[in-house]
């Protein structure tokens, strides 16, 4: 989907990397930053949740389907997209706030995280390829002939499990168009402790080049950037 990118590193042009030695949350003296905060961000780890949840469902739905009466797959098959679209509506809720108590990153995979400057190593910046149209109308192809093969074989449940998907991105897309606006650049903030259940000590944060570089210096101003 056009709101699900790629996170390859090799996809990735560098634009910019920032260490940071002698944290601390007293202001450096060089920067009047005080309070920075934008709700034009997404978080890679909520696309990740999502895409998880959704290839589930659909295999279920999918395996399950064919030997369910209507009774009982209508019930599942509302259930299962009432969970997706509440997933992406946390998704679009998502936010970061930055002061001297510490960056908050909202809506992080599907709760709130606060990160103490003390813990923050680096943040990193990458420039995003956005997938290109050929390779979301394949995408979009691959749904449609997938119907059309059920209508011809009379798969009439996969086609009442599966066809909601189509005008259903089309709206979650349209909203993202409506509410977020140039994701084009991946901001990585490196956390010093990495928990035991994360796969990875970097959150990522996809949002706008002004946005991350206000998101780098608002960090810069609290933890002193070398």
């Amino acid at each position: 989907m056009g709101w699900c990118p790629s996170v390859t590193p090799a996809k990735y042009n560098t634009i910019q990397h920032v260490d940071f030695v002698n944290p601390s949350q007293t202001p450096s003296g060089g920067s009047n930053v005080e309070k920075f905060e934008s709700n034009n961000v997404l978080f890679s780890d909520n696309t990740s949740v999502f895409t998880f949840f959704c290839v589930i469902s659909v295999n279920l739905v999918l395996a399950l389907g064919r030997n369910l009466d209507y009774a009982v797959l209508i019930p599942i098959l509302v259930i299962t997209y009432s969970l997706l679209h509440f997933l992406v509506i946390k998704m679009f809720l998502a936010s970061i706030s930055i002061d001297k108590n510490g960056v908050y990153l909202k809506s992080f995979e599907i709760r709130d995280v606060v990160l103490n400057y003390k813990d923050i190593k680096s943040v990193k910046t990458f420039k995003l390829n956005k997938p290109s149209i050929a390779l979301k109308a394949i995408g979009l192809m691959i749904l449609v002939a997938f119907l059309a093969h059920s209508v011809i074989s009379g798969e009439w449940k996969l086609i009442v499990s599966i066809a909601p998907l189509l005008p259903w991105y089309l709206l979650v897309k349209q909203k993202q168009d409506r509410e977020k606006y140039d994701l084009d650049i991946q901001l990585y903030i490196e956390s010093k402790k990495k928990k035991w259940y994360e796969l990875s000590p970097y959150y990522s944060v996809i949002t706008d080049q002004m946005t991350a570089s206000g998101i780098q210096a608002a960090i810069g101003h609290y933890t002193g950037a070398k």
